[in-house]
This record gives C-alpha cells, structure tokens and sequence, in this order.
C-alpha cells in the first residue's frame, strides 16, 4: 500500500516537472523577437546555461567523470549541431514569426524516423508514412503561395532546424548512455558559446540595454538548464514517449504566448496545422520510443 502511494506521488510530481518544462520550453522561441542578432542571442545562451550547468555541478559534488578523446569529439561534434539549430531556429523566428518557426521545428521527429529507418535499412511502416503525410499537409497549409518571401524563407529555415535537431538528437543519445548529463550539456553548452564567438564581430545586432541581457540571462539559465533539470528529473519518474509527448506541446505554448505578448495572428490555418504536426509528431514519437534531448 506504501509503495503504491509513493509510486502514484512519484508519477504526480513527474507530471508536475514535465508540464513546467513544456510551458519554460514554450517560451524559448518568444527570445527570438529581441532585436538581437540569432548568433548573439545563442552565443550567449550557451554561455549562461554553462555557467548555471556547472554551479548546478558544484553544488552537486561534481560532474561526473571526464570523457574520453572519442566521446569528447562526439561531445563537440553535438555541440556544433546545437549551435546550428539554435540559431536556424530563431532565425526563422525573426523571418517568420513564433507560429511557423516552432512548428516546422516539430516536424523533427519526421526527420528522426527517417534518419532511422535509412541507417537501419528498414521500409517506414504504414504508421510512419501517414504520420509524415499528415506533416507534410500541414506544412504546406501553413506556407502557401500567398506568404511573403520572409515567411516562406522562414519556415525553410525552420525546417532546417529541425533537420539539425533530428540528427543532434540521434547523436546525442548515444553519449548520454554513456556520460553523465550534466557533464553532456555543460561541453556542448561550451561549444555552442566558443564556436559562436568568433562570428559576433560581423553580426552589429548586439544586446545593449539591460532588458536585452536580463532575457538573454533568463534564457540560458531558466529556459536551458533549468528546464533540462526538470525534464531530467521528469524522466525519473515517467517514462521517455510520455515525456516526449508533453515536450511535443511546445508549439501550442509558444504561439498562445506570442498571441498574447507580441500580438501575432491566432488564424485557423495555424490551428489546423498543429493539430496535425504536433498530432502526427506524438504518433511518431510514441511507434518509435526515441529518447529526445531538448533546446
């Protein structure tokens, strides 16, 4: 009888963690809308989640042991992929808008089970196929012929990001089977701020005001390492596809809060396509169980 009510209290407070993280993660893309350069918006995103990553670290007693040359190489290798995303990300953010930029991203677990299926060499299943077809109905409601260049430029660009996510994905967890996660996010959070830096001086969009590195400190620190904690410690107590399943959610928080603080159209054609991706995305990520680590 214990063990049953610490079981349901456990799975309750799983539940509470991941719905906290999918309203944080919710609110990444609105950073876009800074008047910011993507490289510096990332560049330091990278470095203050760093900095909380590794207080969290030491405050913890450590992070867990160094990785070998060949897992550090891959380390670098998923941090650079982050990089890219990221910055893809709130590109098409700053083209397109909150809507069409967070859901061409979650298409990504389209991109995963094809990225899957061709290294397995195996057919989609019939599951797969609709799932992607329903996806690719969606995006092409959401794009039409009427969408000015910034947004079709946009919502490619958003694509992109999800592509670099899939394959950052897949990679990534490879390593945290093998290192710990905190180890895992603090080096790739450090490549994503080296790799960036040199960039800055051709990107004049630089943060100047103290709203600007307050959002940016909020950014990195809550909306990155904190709400990877969370998902962590959702993790724990539920299991990857109903975890995954919340995240996927992401989409509907980020355009209500874009709607309600930026004033972005709430249209019927935003409402029918992400009902279909993020539908189609738990479909896929719920026949494929693949463990997603977060942006």
């Amino acid at each position: 009888m214990v063990t049953a009510v610490r079981t349901e209290e456990t799975q309750r407070s799983g539940l509470i963690a991941i719905n906290l993280a999918a309203i944080i993660f919710g609110t990444a893309a609105l950073y876009g809308k800074l008047d910011i350069s993507p490289f510096w918006i990332v560049m330091m995103r990278g470095t203050f989640a760093s900095i909380a990553i590794a207080a969290v670290g030491l405050l913890r007693g450590g992070l867990g042991l160094f990785p070998t040359i060949a897992q550090l190489r891959g380390l670098l290798v998923t941090g650079i992929l982050l990089a890219i995303h990221w910055v893809t990300f709130f590109l098409s953010v700053q083209l397109a808008g909150v809507a069409i930029a967070t859901l061409t991203f979650a298409v990504f677990p389209l991109f995963t089970v094809l990225l899957v299926t061709m290294k397995a060499r195996r057919r989609p299943s019939l599951l797969e196929l609709g799932a992607g077809l329903a996806i690719i109905l969606a995006v092409a409601l959401l794009v039409d012929a009427k969408d000015s260049d910034a947004q079709l430029t946009g919502a490619i660009v958003g694509l992109g990001s999800a592509l670099s996510f899939a394959v950052f994905g897949i990679k990534a967890q490879i390593l945290t089977t093998q290192i710990q996660p905190l180890m895992v996010s603090l080096i790739q959070n450090l490549t994503v701020a080296l790799c960036l830096t040199p960039t800055l001086v051709f990107n004049s969009h630089a943060p100047h005001t103290t709203t600007d590195w307050v959002c940016l400190m909020l950014l990195g620190v809550v909306t990155t390492a904190f709400m990877h904690q969370l998902y962590l410690f959702a993790l724990k107590r539920l299991s990857a596809t109903t975890c995954s399943g919340f995240i996927a959610l992401e989409p509907v928080y980020a355009i209500v809060f874009a709607a309600i603080f930026f004033g972005e159209p709430l249209t019927l054609w935003v409402v029918v396509s992400a009902a279909l991706i993020i539908g189609s995305s738990i479909v896929l990520l719920r026949a494929e169980q693949v463990t997603v680590v977060l942006d």
